[in-house]
């Protein structure tokens, strides 16, 4: 490992540890809805489980945005271009608005239906419908904050994106704790509680992250700005990348979790309490693919293509060494985690096989993250969308329709399906990645 204390490292860390912190925090959130939840049953679990697919469909758009601003923020930060970045944030917190206002009110007007396309089964689709349809407005209120958020961190101030998701985390906790179970002599809301816990969670966040951006005066013109030629001259060709490559990938994580629920309540509950436990490492482990995508574009922007070299490298050593990390804190202490959410023996007994693939499963998804980050951030956008399609939307729901329907591998074959998914993207990832022997042009200062 490069030394702890050398400028790079020291740099990359910077922005990488308070985003993997960010990262934990909104993992929290899940996780306190499913452990709170939990109390009420597996059809409970079940219920706020159902709605993640549909929840991810509607953040396609907000993220493939978020994530193309970032690219370009970055990029104009190290050419010093400040009036750009500045135009950045009013264009893509009105398009978001706009557009995401449109998508959440006509998945509001559909959602019983939607529901049921993904499966809910009869035991628990009407706590499914209660929970989603008021979770669907925090979920608007999220995509408010990710359009001002990405501007932050292309600049590289994830520390400030961390302070407002942790407030929010934490009133969102707070209320989940008074809202789902009750106090005192208010008896609870159940599912409905925790749905209302997210909204107030979301909007702490929300208006932490406008306070703290207008107050950044330097990068600050107001919030609103219909996008001009310019802007799409420079964010098309981006955004089209990576929303081909979220919107494949979003399309094959429904049909996947589509057959995830055919396995039944009880391994359906199993299956998101396992998937919520590997979230906390996934997404810690993003937040230092963050950094390289930042860092990446940075780079390119400043067209220095030893620097490029060296960030690449350093964040795949810190994956690899989180991957340790992860797989060994999982492995040796499996059983008390999952018991943390349910403590049911059929379900813990169900969990084993499936805990022990959570565990070892890093050492892939850090390759995966890393070098499909560090691919982005060098605006090869287009690459990456295309070998998520094949591999997520076509090969990984193929792969757990054999392992669950023909195999009859059950939760465990909804394992083997994500093992092999990962390997394939992470060996493709890291084959282009070390192919750049130099630094795309990035969208020019105005």
């Amino acid at each position: 490992m490069q030394g702890f204390f050398s400028k790079d490292n020291k740099k990359y860390l910077s922005i990488a540890m308070p985003a993997a912190l960010e990262g934990i925090f909104m993992t929290v959130l899940q996780a306190a809805d499913l452990v709170m939840v939990g109390a009420l049953g597996s059809s409970a679990i079940a219920a706020v489980s159902i709605f993640m697919p549909l929840r991810l469909v509607l953040l396609t758009f907000a993220r493939s945005l978020a994530s193309s601003i970032t690219i370009l923020t970055a990029g104009k930060f190290g050419a010093g271009d400040e009036d750009g970045i500045k135009a950045l944030l009013r264009q893509s917190f009105t398009i978001t608005l706009l557009v995401m206002g449109i998508l959440h009110i006509g998945f509001f007007c559909c959602f019983k239906e939607l529901v049921l396309l993904m499966g809910a089964q009869a035991d628990y689709v009407q706590l499914a419908v209660d929970y989603g349809l008021i979770a669907t407005i925090a979920v608007f209120i999220s995509c408010l904050s990710l359009s001002v958020q990405a501007i932050q961190l292309g600049i590289g101030q994830t520390s400030v994106i961390m302070k407002s998701n942790v407030a929010g985390n934490i009133v969102n906790i707070c209320c989940n704790y008074v809202f789902i179970t009750g106090i005192g002599s208010f008896s609870g809301w159940g599912v409905k509680g925790a749905a209302l816990g997210t909204i107030v969670g979301s909007l702490v966040t929300l208006g932490i992250t406008l306070w703290i951006m207008v107050q950044n005066r330097k990068y600050t013109q107001g919030l609103w700005q219909l996008p001009n030629k310019k802007f799409w001259q420079e964010f098309k060709p981006i955004f089209s990348g990576i929303f081909s490559e979220l919107g494949a990938e979003r399309i094959g994580m429904v049909i996947y979790a589509r057959i995830t629920a055919d396995l039944g309540t009880l391994a359906f509950a199993v299956h998101s309490i396992c998937y919520n436990i590997s979230d906390f490492g996934f997404d810690f482990i993003f937040g230092f693919a963050k950094a390289n995508m930042v860092l990446a574009g940075q780079a390119c922007g400043k067209k220095n293509y030893a620097e490029w070299c060296r960030f690449r490298r350093i964040g795949l050593q810190w994956g690899a060494i989180l991957a340790t990390i992860f797989g060994l804190v999982i492995h040796i202490f499996w059983e008390e985690i999952f018991t943390l959410y349910n403590k049911d023996a059929q379900a813990l007994a169900l969990s084993y096989t499936v805990m022990l693939m959570v565990a070892w499963h890093f050492y892939l998804t850090s390759q995966t993250l890393i070098t499909g980050s560090i691919l982005r951030g060098s605006g090869k956008t287009t690459i990456v969308a295309a070998l998520s399609f094949v591999l997520i939307t076509i090969l990984r729901p193929l792969m757990t329709a054999v392992a669950v329907y023909y195999l009859d591998w059950g939760i465990v074959g909804v394992w083997v399906a994500i093992c092999l998914d990962q390997i394939l993207r992470s060996g493709c990832f890291t084959y282009i990645l070390y192919q750049i022997k130099a630094l795309p042009t990035m969208p020019a200062k105005a």
